[in-house]
């Protein structure tokens, strides 16, 4: 069987196709042990949470890659379910910083075990990667992420314009 290399528009055609998929994902509530199911984005929040010890909603946002506001409405929706708490002061009054719950630390668990198991399955396709391999994929990774933040920045400021355009 003959490896083709794929050049980086078809690289990026499989990278939308995963972002495809991954959509699809992410209108999708798993069960995760507790009381009611849980979407993709609530149990990365509890993931992030239970892995960041010293948090709060700023550092849980800048490690998901979203906004302190939109990640504040993930926590607010999973506080209310009961599966994290906010704690104010630990390290400054102001402060708040966040933990899982008895319910969140169950979901957390179920999610490490799942996570354990996808990635049992990627390695068993393609095998271990050894450090260059890995440190390519994180560049390619990064470049995405770089240009789409860049993307989404120019976006901003276009709907800015044209709202200051409105209101002149």
């Amino acid at each position: 069987m003959t490896h083709i290399t794929p050049t980086l528009p078809e690289l990026f055609q499989i990278w939308m196709r995963i972002r495809n998929k991954m959509n699809i994902m992410e209108n999708t509530p798993r069960d995760f042990g507790v009381d009611n199911p849980l979407f993709p984005s609530e149990i990365r929040t509890i993931h992030v949470i239970g892995r960041t010890p010293e948090n709060n909603v700023r550092i849980i946002a800048e490690i998901m890659g979203m906004t302190p506001s939109g990640a504040s409405l993930v926590i607010t929706k999973l506080t209310k379910r009961g599966l994290v708490h906010k704690i104010r002061g630990v390290r400054n009054d102001k402060e708040v910083s966040l933990e899982l719950t008895e319910q969140g630390l169950i979901a957390f668990k179920n999610h490490e075990h799942i996570h354990a198991q996808v990635n049992e399955q990627i390695t068993e396709r393609i095998g271990n990667l050894n450090e260059e391999e890995r440190a390519t994929i994180g560049r390619v990774f990064s470049a995405f992420e770089s240009v789409f933040d860049e993307r989404i920045e120019a976006l901003s400021e276009s709907a800015d314009h044209k709202s200051r355009m409105r209101s002149a």
